[in-house]
């Protein structure tokens, strides 16, 4: 009797304009949706690119898989904070490196397996993967600032923009003193496309999901290397879209992290 009085007066307060009402409905899963075959998922994942590949563009070689303090594991979950004292620092490529591995890197071969793809740092719906990362890197000792794209298949850093980036892309966030300190900025995209040709509407909500798994790695890897790091949804879409050369619709930014030093 509770759950039938509580949805009986959720429905009379629901007011049409709330768009993230009409976002959750229409990205629960229903029974009586088609299932789409394995095999033109398949076919699907064969004919996308998993990463995208800027080639040819300056690059820097990752290592991947870079050492880090010895830390427990619990202690770095209890002891990530978000930071607030954005004052400019630094961080080494050594510890971008790292970061990126840790977070969205691959970490195990598909080989012999099922699995279309190789297998990365964090879980994705389908193993599809739609996330990319951009990182505007001002001061990485070891890495010339620049907006740089990561590339888990080859291992790299893309160099998409040379210089620093800071005061452009500072603008379009509501916490802009916080970009001006990082030492680097994280603006985490996502290619719609890429989920929802298997999943639909529910797809969309797998990208956002993902990209908190993504971000929840690297604040835990951030920690144990004794960084900064802010998590960051206060942005202006439109302008980070447009400073990244996406098109906001297949393609969008849809969260952002800030690394520094603590």
């Amino acid at each position: 009797m509770k759950s039938l009085i509580s949805k009986t007066r959720f429905e009379s307060q629901r007011d049409p304009a709330n768009v993230w009402e009409l976002f959750h409905e229409n990205s629960k899963i229903d029974r009586n949706r088609p299932i789409t075959p394995n095999e033109i998922v398949v076919q699907k994942m064969m004919d996308q690119y998993d990463t995208i590949d800027y080639h040819p563009v300056p690059t820097v070689r990752l290592k991947g898989d870079q050492p880090i303090p010895v830390t427990d594991l619990a202690q770095s979950i209890r002891s990530r904070v978000s930071a607030h004292d954005w004052k400019t620092t630094s961080m080494s490529l050594a510890e971008l490196d790292t970061l990126l591995h840790l977070a969205y890197g691959i970490t195990r071969s598909n080989e012999g397996t099922q699995y279309v793809r190789p297998f990365r740092a964090c879980p994705s719906g389908g193993g599809l993967y739609p996330l990319e990362i951009y990182i505007s890197a001002r001061n990485v000792d070891g890495l010339e600032s620049g907006l740089y794209h990561f590339n888990p298949r080859r291992q790299l850093l893309e160099l998409i923009r040379e210089g620093d980036q800071t005061f452009e892309l500072s603008p379009a966030f509501v916490q802009r003193e916080v970009i001006e300190g990082a030492a680097c900025v994280w603006l985490i995209g996502a290619i719609f496309e890429r989920t929802v040709f298997k999943y639909g509407n529910r797809g969309y909500r797998f990208a956002l999901i993902e990209s908190g798994h993504l971000a929840q790695n690297a604040n835990i890897a951030a920690t144990a290397l004794g960084l900064g790091v802010l998590n960051m949804g206060g942005f202006f879409d439109r302008d980070v879209d447009e400073f990244l050369g996406f098109d906001g619709l297949n393609q969008s930014t849809i969260y952002s992290i800030a690394f520094g030093r603590k």
